[in-house]
């Protein structure tokens, strides 16, 4: 009678377990809800405001470039998920001097008739600490492609991814001085986004 009685105060125990608990896919679902708040889920990017700009060392000349169509699919939790892809047209740099503007469509140079676009994709993108990351990407400007490497930094409380790279005008058979290390580049990439 002790017996039976113990299985059947058992049996309850586990019948009333088994209602309260969740199930253990019931429970990771929820945790992968509350990881996503502040994903790409949430956010989208003001293509408006993005901007694309550059300093040429050795001249000191800085300038911007428009024309832009990104496609940033940013993940904050899981950045080596998130893709860069975009455009920028050639017709659209500025150096604020428009004979130089000029010049450099000309076929020497940028060659726009030919290669009105300049494309860059990513390939991989490497997690860092302090909201630092680095995205591995390829880079095709008057027809030829190299891989470069951007570093970003988030900023949560704007919203705004924040990048730099650095090339070379002369892989891309833009050579502005005779001298290889004069065509040096700095690119910087001001990435805002809104909350949808």
């Amino acid at each position: 009678m002790k017996i039976t009685l113990l299985l059947c105060i058992f049996l309850v125990a586990e019948l009333t377990l088994a209602q309260v608990s969740p199930p253990e896919t019931a429970q990771r679902t929820s945790r992968e809800k509350y990881a996503l708040i502040d994903d790409v889920q949430n956010l989208t990017l003001d293509r408006i405001n993005a901007k694309i700009s550059f300093l040429f060392l050795h001249d000191d000349t800085d300038g911007t470039i428009e024309g832009l169509q990104l496609n940033v699919k940013f993940h904050p939790n899981a950045i080596e998920n998130s893709v860069f892809k975009g455009t920028a047209e050639v017709n659209t740099l500025d150096t604020d001097n428009f004979l130089r503007d000029g010049h450099l469509m000309w076929k020497k140079y940028f060659n726009e008739d030919e290669h009105p676009k300049i494309y860059l994709e990513s390939k991989q993108v490497v997690d860092f600490d302090n909201n630092e990351f680095k995205v591995v990407g390829d880079l095709t400007i008057k027809g030829i492609t190299k891989e470069i490497i951007v570093t970003f930094t988030y900023n949560k409380e704007e919203l705004t991814l924040v990048g730099k790279t650095k090339i070379n005008t002369a892989d891309f058979d833009i050579k502005i001085h005779k001298a290889y290390d004069k065509n040096k580049l700095t690119v910087y990439f001001y990435l805002p986004f809104q909350n949808k």
